[in-house]
């Protein structure tokens, strides 16, 4: 895998990125190894180091030539790793992968053309003629080989390929957000903020909060097993009604510190900025008696998260971030757009195919979505572009033409089923639906990192050609061993029998 990566391109673009943060920092490409190794083991920041110490397969894998007992650097940089690369450094680390894995499979098929157009060699019936067939070693050969030696000119393409998109949302790692809780962890941070400023404050007498009798009420509702509407508005009022009382009381106190130092940390300021929007958000919707507003904040720690309406089985609500990706090639999937608030997808089809069109040099032949991409405005487009979008065609058919259609869209139904798979390998196998991070910026990094990873191991299988599963299957069993800490005798001699 080490020797197999475009270890050179990646690590330009890192440096590149990473020149104007001072002097030079750790080798790009031990940083870039270690996310992919954090990210295929789903470890967190101090494991994914421990891993790296013990493992000398590791270290040969992020380019040391010799064993070293030594942490390859602090666990606490990972995190400012995640904020200087971010959304925008990962997604071009991942398009250089996608260009290198379309261009092996644009060799294939230009491989496989060239051998169909030669003759077959005569061979005597009942016979198998060796000649013919080969050495599966030397079919390798020519696959590799440099585009400058090809010596034919050939048509620049405007047209090739599919593009396949679908939404899907990346889960944050936080507790299921109710009203009722959500305002009573805001009582709490008051009432450590009332605690803070009246330390520093001349008062004898500590402000009243009523904090027992809040909290107790809070927990007569939350022992219930099912809430009515009416037990909901009444446990939210309550809880809106001392919170707005602390409110009053922090400013007062606030106002009696002219002239002497700000007692409140940075923390503490922020969380005081965000429970005032949500008591805001909160005391609107409890008396408009409405279940909703703009710009919902359902996290105290991370205010940025929204929730977002999907609609399926199970899971009508989920709190992430959405990315519309599109699936390109042999399953390479490349980033169209990440938001946090809502938006209909459908919108983003046009400027998708702009996307694909400037990472490749030339459009898709077809787009390929469910039922949302399919839209008037969308086809109409597409079809002064020269590309054809998949669905049920406009205007009247007869029956032969209403049968073609028909076996076209199963045929494109079928491609459309590989999105989804991805979107199950990224949320089963690296932790696509539980996003740790605790900020925005670190959060898209890591997202951007899962689809970087995954595109990785797509390219490792496709990078030799003969036989073409065997790389995944010897990355299997390199992370199996280490994960597992099985015996190294054993490792070797699984790792050499490739």
């Amino acid at each position: 895998m080490a020797h197999l990566m475009p270890w050179t391109e990646l690590t330009n673009i890192y440096a590149e990125s990473m020149s104007d943060f001072g002097r030079p920092g750790i080798n790009p490409r031990i940083i870039i190894g270690s996310i992919i190794i954090k990210v295929r083991l789903d470890l967190s920041d101090e494991e994914t180091l421990d891993q790296i110490r013990e493992n000398m397969y590791m270290q040969y894998f992020l380019g040391y030539s010799e064993y070293k007992d030594e942490y390859a650097f602090d666990a606490s940089l990972f995190v400012s790793i995640r904020e200087r690369m971010g959304k925008e450094l990962m997604d071009r680390m991942n398009t250089v992968i996608i260009r290198q894995g379309m261009k092996l499979e644009e060799k294939k098929v230009r491989r496989k053309k060239s051998i169909d157009k030669q003759p077959p060699t005569a061979s005597t019936p009942g016979t198998t003629n060796k000649e013919s067939i080969g050495n599966p070693a030397d079919q390798t050969k020519g696959f590799f080989e440099d585009e400058s030696q090809n010596t034919a000119e050939e048509e620049p393409l405007l047209w090739s390929g599919s593009l396949i998109l679908d939404a899907t949302v990346s889960d944050q790692y936080i507790k299921y957000p109710t009203d009722v809780e959500l305002l009573q962890d805001c009582r709490q941070k008051s009432e450590d903020i009332i605690d803070v400023l009246h330390q520093s404050s001349e008062e004898k007498r500590k402000p009243r909060t009523y904090r027992e009798k809040a909290r107790k009420q809070f927990l007569n509702f939350a022992k219930k097993k099912k809430h009515s509407r009416q037990s909901i508005h009444k446990a939210r009022g309550q809880q809106i009604r001392y919170l707005r009382r602390n409110f009053k009381t922090i400013q007062r106190l606030l106002d009696g510190l002219e002239g002497r130092e700000f007692p409140l940390s940075g923390q503490m300021l922020k969380d005081y900025w965000v429970i005032q929007e949500i008591y805001r958000q909160q005391f609107q919707m409890h008396e408009s008696k409405e279940m909703r507003c703009d710009d919902r904040i359902v996290s105290i720690l991370q205010p940025y998260v929204r929730p977002i309406v999907r609609g399926k089985q199970g899971k009508n609500v989920e709190f992430g971030s959405k990315s519309l990706i599109g699936l390109v090639g042999e399953g390479y999937v490349q980033m169209e757009n990440m938001q946090w608030d809502g938006y209909n997808e459908g919108t983003l089809v046009i400027a998708s195919v702009e996307n694909y069109k400037r990472v490749f040099g030339y459009y898709p032949e077809v787009v390929i979505g469910d039922r949302i991409f399919i839209t008037r405005n969308n086809k109409r487009e597409l079809d002064a572009m020269g590309i054809r979008l998949s669905g049920k065609q406009l205007g009247r058919k007869n029956e032969e033409q209403k049968r073609e259609e028909n076996k076209q869209m199963i045929k494109d139904q079928k491609k459309r089923v590989l999105v989804e798979g991805k979107f199950g390998q990224g949320k089963n196998a690296y932790g696509l639906n539980q996003i740790r991070m605790r900020t925005r910026r670190t959060s898209e990094s890591m997202v951007m990192s899962i689809y970087f990873v995954m595109n990785l191991i797509r390219y490792a299988k496709e990078v030799l050609f003969w036989p073409f599963w065997q790389i995944g299957t010897m990355l299997d069993h390199i992370f199996t061993c280490v994960h597992d800490r099985m015996d190294s005798q054993w490792a070797l001699a699984r790792l050499t029998s490739y």
